[in-house]
C-alpha cells in the first residue's frame, strides 16, 4: 500500500510523485572541480526530522547537496522531470523542499554552481579551531595524510558564533577532527571530518562527570579508525583532570557502545596491564574492587564499563574450545544480564519496565531472554577482540 505522510492512500496515478527522501538525496564533499565527476557521494542515514521520510509532488526527484570541505559552504541542486499540478490532481500539492531544507542548511547556501566553485580558491583561509591535542597518520593510506584533533571551548575559540552558542554554559567542550590536505594550488587546507561534544556534569562533592553527547564521523571517513582515535584522545585528555570522576555517554547507539568497548579495552591493557592481563584475569576469576577503582581513577571508566572490559578480557584469556572455561564465561555474562531482572521482595519494588518485570516473574521467558542476550554479547565481544587485534601496536 502506498500511503503519504498523512496516512492517505494515494491513487495509482499519484504514486509516481511519491519518493523516499533517503533514496533521492545525496551529499558530496568538494575540494577540487574534479570532485564533481568523482563517484564519492553518500546518502543520509535519517531524513524524518526534515521531510518525514517521504517527499511528495515530484517525478524522478533528485536532490544534490555539495559542500566545500574546509569552509563548509553549500551548493543545492533540485532536479525533477515533473512537478504535480494541483488543478489536475484534486488539489494535491508538492512539498516545499526549499522551505524544509532552509531550516537545516546554512543561509549562505547557493544554487549557483559557478559561484560555489569560485569559493574554492579561499579554502586555505579556514584554519582549525581550538587547541591541538593530538596529530596522527593512518597506516596503509595511499596518500600520506595528516590528521589533528583539537579541543574547543571558550578558552580556545575566537569564533563569535561559537561563543554566542555556548557562552551561557561553559561546561560544553567540542573535540574536532581535521584532515590536512593540499588543494590544486599546493596550499595547505584543513577539512573537519568529525567531532564529539562533551558536557561536563557536576559530581558530588567536588568532581566532574563528563558525558559524551554527540558523535559524528563523516561517511567517507568511517570504518577507518578515526572514531577510535578521536574517542581515545578524549579519554586521554580528560584523564589528566583530577576532578574527573568517570566518563559516561548520553543514550549511546550500538555503534558507539562497540567503539567505547574497544577504547576502554585498549586503555585498560595500556594503563592497567597487571590487573587485566591473562594471568591476572584467570587468577582472580571475578571482577575485583581494585579493578573497579583503578579503572575509574586511571582510565575514567564507570563500574558498568569496567565490568564489560573484564568480561572481554576473560573471553580473551580463555580457550574458547574448552567447555568448562566457556561455561564460566557464560555464567559471568548471564549474572550481569540477570541483575536488572531481580525483584526486590523485601521492599516490594516493581521494575520500571513492564517487559523486564514479566521476565523477572516468568522463568521460561527469562531463560530464553538470557540465552538470546548472551549470544548477542558473545558475538559483540568477538567483534571487539578482532578490532583489538587489528589495531594492536
Amino acid at each position: 500500500m502506498d500511503l503519504n505522510e498523512q496516512g492517505i492512500l494515494l491513487p495509482a496515478p499519484l504514486r509516481v510523485f511519491d519518493c523516499s527522501a533517503n533514496e533521492i538525496i545525496s551529499f558530496k564533499l568538494i575540494r577540487s572541480e574534479k570532485d564533481l565527476n568523482e563517484k564519492n557521494e553518500f546518502g543520509p542515514e535519517f531524513t524524518h526530522q526534515i521531510f518525514g521520510e517521504k517527499i511528495f509532488g515530484y517525478k524522478n526527484l533528485k536532490v544534490d547537496i555539495y559542500c566545500l570541505s574546509s569552509s563548509l559552504n553549500f551548493y543545492l541542486n533540485i532536479d525533477y522531470d515533473e512537478k504535480i499540478n494541483p488543478k489536475k490532481y484534486n488539489q494535491f500539492k508538492a512539498d516545499d523542499l526549499v522551505e524544509s531544507l532552509n531550516q537545516w542548511i546554512p543561509l549562505s547556501t547557493t544554487t549557483n554552481l559557478d559561484l560555489f566553485l569560485s569559493k574554492l580558491k579561499n579554502e586555505n583561509e579556514y584554519l582549525p579551531f581550538g587547541e591541538q591535542i593530538l596529530t596522527y597518520e593512518l597506516q596503509g593510506e595511499k596518500k600520506s595524510l595528516s590528521y589533528s584533533i583539537n579541543r574547543v571551548n571558550q578558552n580556545f575559540c575566537d569564533d563569535k558564533k561559537f561563543v554566542e552558542r555556548y557562552s551561557h554554559d561553559p561546561n560544553w567542550v567540542i573535540y574536532l577532527l581535521y584532515q590536512q590536505y593540499q588543494n590544486d594550488n599546493g596550499q595547505i587546507c584543513y577539512a573537519p571530518i568529525g567531532f564529539i561534544t562533551v558536557y561536563l556534569y557536576y559530581a558530588y562533592p567536588e568532581k566532574r562527570r563528563p558525558r559524551v553527547s554527540q558523535v559524528l564521523i563523516l561517511p567517507p571517513y568511517q570504518r577507518k579508525g578515526h572514531g577510535r582515535r578521536l574517542l581515545t584522545a578524549i579519554y586521554n585528555d580528560l584523564r589528566k583532570d583530577s576532578r574527573v570522576q568517570d566518563i559516561t555517554a548520553e543514550d549511546p547507539s550500538d555503534e558507539f557502545v562497540a567503539l567505547r568497548d574497544l577504547v576502554s579495552l585498549e586503555l585498560c591493557h595500556k594503563y592497567l596491564p597487571d590487573l587485566f592481563s591473562k594471568e591476572s584475569i584467570l587468577k582472580t576469576n571475578r571482577l575485583t574492587k581494585e579493578m573497579v577503582e583503578k579503572a575509574r581513577d586511571i582510565c575514567k571508566l564507570n563500574k558498568q564499563e569496567t565490568q564489560r572490559v573484564y568480561e572481554i578480557c576473560f573471553l580473551q584469556s580463555i580457550n574458547i574450545n574448552d567447555d568448562e572455561q566457556m561455561k564460566n564465561f557464560r555464567l559471568i555474562v548471564k549474572q550481569r544480564l540477570y541483575e536488572p531482572l531481580q525483584f526486590d521482595k523485601r521492599r516490594r519494588l516493581q521494575l520500571a519496565d513492564p517487559t523486564l518485570e514479566a521476565l523477572a516473574t516468568d522463568p521460561e521467558k527469562r531463560k530464553k531472554y538470557l540465552s538470546t542476550q548472551y549470544e548477542y554479547v558473545l558475538e559483540h565481544y568477538e567483534n571487539i577482540l578482532r578490532a583489538f587485534d587489528k589495531y594492536k601496536d
